[in-house]
């Protein structure tokens, strides 16, 4: 008797803890966005240097560039906290304004990042991105490995599974995220680029679910409800600093 009351009090409250998550990972969305077309983040130019370091200049040697891709509609700018973080580090940080809202296909996203990579001479880069951004990013690795633009790469709540609901989507861009989308499907069999993959995922997810999980690449799920605000949780930013060798890495349940 006492077990079932315990179930059906708690119940409840995880539904709540839920439903205020999801409250919340919209609220996150809505602000960097609006955060995003305040600052005017398409004006800016594509390299951001830390101060006192010219921003036509590349490091080299064991600091690689870090290049951020966002997700579909999700402006440059949408992913701004972590690329002042890196500046106040000393990396430098590439964005991709050009991407505008990161509504085309998958390869014509990744030729315009490349574009703009042999534009300012990178090679050897590290990516970090969310959600479609990864699905980009990986395509910059295997595409065009032999130009060796990127090495690496952090990939934040991106659904290399596919969506499960995709398909219903209301727009083009969206629905491209079936897992029967044949540019997903070619990523998938290229298993040689997942060993230079993290794949960093939310515990409740309601747009990608558990298509973050990448077979062969260290995956990690987060306690975080939602698909945006995992980009602004403390233990995602210790794995961005893991990850570009800033921090050690804490212990994390992995997916």
């Amino acid at each position: 008797m006492g077990q079932a009351t315990e179930m059906t009090t708690t119940a409840p409250r995880r539904a709540l803890a839920v439903a205020g998550g999801l409250v919340l990972d919209a609220g996150y969305a809505l602000w960097r966005q609006v955060a995003s077309i305040a600052q005017g983040r398409f004006a800016e130019t594509t390299v951001h240097a830390p101060e006192g370091r010219p921003g036509g200049e590349s490091p080299r040697g064991a600091v690689p560039d870090v290049v951020l891709i966002p997700g579909i509609y999700e402006p440059a700018g949408f992913l701004d906290p972590l690329r002042r973080r890196l500046q106040s580090q000393g990396r430098r940080v590439i964005v991709l304004p050009e991407l505008g809202y990161n509504r085309r296909t998958i390869p014509e996203s990744a030729e315009v990042a490349a574009r703009r990579l042999r534009a300012l001479g990178v090679r050897n880069a590290v990516v970090i991105a969310h959600s479609k951004g990864g699905l980009v990013g990986k395509l910059l690795m295997t595409a065009y490995s032999e130009e060796g633009l990127v090495s690496r790469m952090l990939a934040i709540a991106t659904p290399f599974g596919g969506a499960r609901y995709s398909r219903y989507a209301p727009t083009r861009p969206l629905r491209a995220f079936s897992s029967g989308n044949p540019v997903l499907g070619s990523l998938a069999k290229n298993l040689e680029a997942n060993a230079r993959i993290v794949s960093v995922g939310a515990g409740f997810d309601p747009l990608v679910g558990r298509a973050t999980h990448l077979e062969g690449a260290r995956n990690t799920v987060l306690p975080v409800t939602g698909h945006f605000r995992i980009l602004a949780d403390p233990a995602l930013l210790a794995i961005v600093d893991e990850f570009i060798g800033e921090a050690p890495l804490p212990r994390e349940q992995a997916g």
